[in-house]
Parts: C-alpha cells; structure tokens; sequence
C-alpha cells in the first residue's frame, strides 16, 4: 500500500462589512375572536386597511408585496372559553434602502387602527449579485495560497502543484437594526427610530490542497 504523497490543506477566509442592497418587513393581522365568523370578518376588514396603505405607496419606491394566505385556527384555553384566530401577512421587500422609514410609516400609522396589527423590521440583506462576493472569494484564495506558502517555507519545501479547490459556501451574517417591532406598542416615538441601513458582515471561505515539494 503506497502512502499519500506529501501535501498541505489549509482553509482561508476573507470577509468585510458590506452595505445592504435591499430590506424586508413583514406587516401582520392577526385577529382574535369568540366565533370563527367574526374572527374572518376582522381579519378581512383590518387587512384592507393594509391593502390600502400598500396602494398609496409611491411607484418610486419600489417596493415587492408578498402576500400570505389567510390562515384561522381554533384556540382552546384550560380555564377559558374557546377563540378563534384568523390572521394573514405581507412581506415587503425593497432595494430603496435609504427609504425604509419611509415604507414602513404608514404602516406604523395603522398600529391604533387596525386590531391585531404587528409591523416586524427591517432586515437587511445583500444580494446574490453583489461583487462583493466574488471579491471576497479572489481574497479568501489569495489568503489560501498565502497560508500554504507559509506552511511549506516552515518545512523548508516549496507549493507543488494544486491538489484540490473547495468551495465550503459562503454566509452573510443578517444584522437587525433595533426596528419597527418597536412601534407595535403604538405610534409614538416612530418618527424617532434609526432607519439607517446596517452593514452586514459577508464571509467567503475556500478549502485548497497543494503538493509539497521537499527538499
């Protein structure tokens, strides 16, 4: 049985704090009643209301609705009469990063208007497309090769030929911004909160193998 030749593994990393491209929100009705009836009627009048303030959002903002289906449960208490809850979402998502406060206010607005109402966000997140990826990955293998050299210089050897190249995935660490969920409390003290976006840390790691050529 032939041993492995000689060789060096290393894992490297490259990493930076990146401005988000784009943030989410999540606007939810959750409405809770004696009757299944008035639980849906509720929830079909105060989501409305939301349809609403989605419809006076200006064009320019730009923003994408995802709606959720309307889901309604029956909720049975150990020394309560029964309740029934209906409830549905709207996810918001939009690359004018800089407006976030902006698309989010009327919403705030509905707080004291709207029963059940839950406002959550904003999350920022960076695009698959950003070049920061591809930038971080050039670094994390320029660091590989770097580390690896190191590695053979103490051996008093130098890198043979490139044995392996992995890519173990890369991750954007999702920072929240001290944000809306805030406001849920009611209305006051929006008009005070930080919108401002949150750099996110972006990492790249790659796994890379070299031959050793000994002296």
């Amino acid at each position: 049985m032939t041993s492995a030749p000689p060789h060096v593994a290393v894992h490297a990393t490259a990493h930076r704090d990146v401005t988000p491209d784009q943030f989410e929100a999540t606007v939810l009705v959750a409405c809770r009643r004696a009757t299944a009836g008035d639980a849906a009627q509720a929830l079909t009048a105060g989501f409305a209301k939301v349809e609403d303030a989605l419809g006076a959002l200006p064009a320019e903002l730009d923003v994408t609705a995802r709606r959720s289906g309307v889901s309604q449960r029956r909720v049975v208490w150990a020394e309560q009469a029964p309740e029934w809850v209906a409830s549905r979402s709207v996810s918001l998502t939009s690359h004018e990063v800089e407006q976030a406060g902006a698309v989010l206010g009327p919403f705030a607005a509905l707080i004291d208007v709207v029963d059940g109402l839950e406002l959550d966000g904003p999350t920022w997140r960076v695009d698959r497309e950003n070049p920061a990826h591809g930038e971080l990955q050039a670094e994390a293998v320029h660091e590989a090769v770097a580390r690896a050299r190191r590695y053979a210089a103490a051996l008093g050897s130098t890198l043979g030929p490139l044995l392996e190249l992995g890519d173990p995935g890369q991750s954007g660490q999702l920072r929240e911004q001290a944000y809306a969920r805030a406001a849920y409390r009611g209305r006051e003290g929006f008009e005070t909160m930080d919108f401002t976006p949150v750099p996110i840390e972006v990492e790249v790691g790659v796994n890379a193998s070299w031959a050793l050529i000994l002296p």
